[in-house]
């Protein structure tokens, strides 16, 4: 059977409501004794309910249907109860309080007050019918909390704790991942790691005409003698009118991710990714005004027109790398509500279906507060779990190696050409990452050598169940 990340479900346990974490405590070698811990039981009932339909319209469509059978369940409960209560005495095994009564006749009267809580039976089924009013009322309550749930099969115990808790498990993920499960981690593909595609601040560079389009410079590398280059597409009988291209910002980085993490299953036939304008645009900021929508819809359209290679630069017409995002974007309108269809291109297409993708959680992520902290993150992560595979842990039980200022610049755009400067933002950065304990333990900065120190956190067991395996697919 398919599994979730084992990250996503410790932390769905995590978040889980203390009624039902403490029943299954409670309850485990009776009801559960098939699972090792509560681990495997929220998997299994989370694959139970949504298998594959991991996204916000699929999981509300499962919470409601639950969250009406529980209604009706409830309903059904309380008509039967009040079914056999009036039908049969109380000396009857089919009466609900039978095993009340049959213990008050067979205990001594201290133990029963002490059981109950009562000295008589008429007590104890006021006690509960008041309980059995306050539950019904509710449409909250649970169906384990139901008061009499010792009348109940081992069957039906089991099947409404289930029922309670997927209903539990989707009230956290639409609160926490915005009903979609891939919310989770923040993933990014390997291919685009080992490039500066990206600056954690805009700014323009200045450009020169091509046949078809504007080409500029990005960054020139000394080391192998060769230069990465932007190239936006243009209409030739058209008056070019700009002065400085635009690189891609954080702005654009955020969007990418968004779109990858709202993958559905049609897009490993099409290609393409379907999402509404204002779905990207809440990803950016949480109360998204028109501006923004038109700023998405922009950024998208750009980044379709734009390509990147690179050359040597004693050989400027015959690329060693040719590189785009998309394919072509369109913008849709659907029920007055503005959508955009994004065709990737092939090679970023095959990096996210053969699984070339590095992964850190959400969580992690959004807490990063530089924008050089969110570029650089799965750069770290990728490193992190090489080193996981290749090394052993130092004598502080950390992950150690050393970078020299050409890794970063070679990952990163950076808008200063002033290497003091830029060194002084990746120490800002990396600086964060120790002092929120995110990949990073601690590092420090050799000027003399011109060397960073960096020491990893090692993968944690979740980690290295979710992430190995993927980093052995990235090396196929």
């Amino acid at each position: 059977m398919p599994t979730y990340p084992q990250q996503l479900i410790t932390s769905l346990c995590e978040h889980l409501a203390d009624r039902l974490s403490s029943f299954f405590c409670i309850e485990h070698k009776k009801y559960f004794e098939e699972y090792a811990d509560l681990n495997g039981l929220v998997s299994d009932t989370l694959w139970e309910y949504i298998k594959n339909e991991t996204q916000k319209t699929e999981i509300n469509s499962v919470y409601n249907t639950q969250v009406k059978m529980r209604r009706q369940k409830r309903k059904r409960w309380v008509s039967n109860y009040e079914s056999l209560y009036g039908k049969y005495p109380l000396s009857d095994k089919k009466n609900p309080y039978y095993m009340i009564w049959h213990d008050h006749d067979h205990l001594m009267g201290s133990f029963f007050l002490k059981l109950y809580d009562a000295p008589d039976v008429e007590t104890v089924i006021e006690n509960y019918q008041k309980k059995l009013d306050d539950w019904q009322k509710n449409d909250k309550s649970l169906l384990i909390d139901y008061p009499l749930l010792s009348n109940r099969t081992k069957l039906q115990v089991k099947t409404s704790f289930k029922n309670d808790l997927i209903i539990n498990l989707i009230e956290i993920i639409l609160e926490s991942y915005d009903g979609n499960i891939e919310n989770y981690f923040s993933k990014k593909p390997d291919i685009l790691l080992d490039k500066p595609f990206f600056a954690p601040a805009k700014f323009s560079v200045p450009f020169k005409e091509s046949l078809d389009s504007y080409v500029a410079d990005l960054v020139n590398f000394d080391k192998d003698d060769t230069t990465f280059q932007m190239l936006v597409s243009y209409d030739p009988s058209e008056t070019p009118n700009v002065e400085k291209l635009r690189v891609f910002d954080p702005k654009d980085n955020q969007i990418l991710m968004t779109l990858i993490n709202h993958i559905n299953l049609d897009f490993y036939e099409s290609k393409q990714i379907i999402l509404e304008v204002g779905t990207i645009a809440k990803a950016i900021n949480s109360r998204p005004n028109k501006r923004l929508y038109d700023d998405v819809k922009m950024r998208l359209h750009n980044m379709a027109r734009t390509g990147f290679q690179l050359y040597k630069k004693d050989n400027p017409n015959e690329p060693i790398y040719t590189f785009s995002f998309f394919d072509s974007v369109r913008t849709i309108s659907r029920d007055g509500k503005e959508f955009v269809a994004v065709t990737f291109g092939n090679t970023l297409y095959e990096s996210i279906t053969k699984k070339k993708m590095i992964s850190v959680t959400s969580s992690n992520y959004n807490s990063l507060e530089l924008e050089l902290s969110r570029l650089l993150y799965h750069n770290l992560q990728k490193e992190r779990i090489a080193l996981s595979t290749s090394s052993v842990p130092n004598e502080q039980g950390y992950l150690y190696k050393t970078y020299d200022y050409s890794y970063f610049q070679r990952i990163i755009l950076f808008k200063k050409k002033k290497k003091a400067d830029n060194i002084l933002l990746i120490t800002e950065t990396l600086q964060e990452f120790v002092e929120k304990a995110i990949a990073l333990a601690n590092f420090h900065y050799d000027k003399e050598q011109g060397l960073f120190h960096l020491y990893y956190f090692p993968l944690s067991d979740d980690e290295r169940a979710d992430l190995i395996s993927t980093a052995r697919i990235n090396e196929t």
